[in-house]
């Protein structure tokens, strides 16, 4: 056998052997590639840890008590929101002052009052301190 014969016959023979192990590879289901480990690889990163942010409503704004419009007789609690007023006899409330519009009272005199319960507690001494057509107290907010 010759030098160039024996190159052939090992050349034919590495073929052979390679699609061996390709067709034994995929008869076996194999993957054709092989997986890829790096090992000096970094770390994967840790996942970000993110604090609970906590939202606190603002508080409620609480005045020093009722608004009192002596011309009307009327009160306003800016706390809630909700007018008083005489309504045959006795002491109602709602979200709008009766038979006065908003916009009369806007340009109302008025007088701040310490108290918030019921107007019905204080009306007698605060309509002889406030009477209709006078003056109204410190706390005047005629033309706010």
């Amino acid at each position: 056998m010759t030098i160039t014969e024996g190159l052939i016959q090992f050349r034919t023979q590495g073929i052979r052997c390679a699609l061996a192990v390709l067709l034994l590879g995929a008869m076996t289901g194999c993957p054709s590639k092989p997986a890829v480990v790096y090992v000096n690889s970094p770390a994967p990163a840790a996942p970000a840890v993110v604090a609970p942010v906590l939202v606190e409503a603002a508080p409620p704004v609480v005045t020093a008590g009722l608004i009192y419009y002596p011309d009307y007789e009327v009160y306003y609690d800016p706390g809630v929101r909700i007018y008083w007023y005489m309504d045959g006899g006795r002491w109602v409330n709602g979200p709008r002052p009766g038979s006065v519009s908003v916009d009369v009272l806007l340009h109302a005199p008025t007088a701040q009052m310490s108290f918030r319960d019921s107007p019905e507690n204080h009306h007698s001494q605060v309509v002889k301190q406030y009477p209709r057509g006078g003056p109204a107290g410190p706390a005047d907010r005629r033309g706010r």
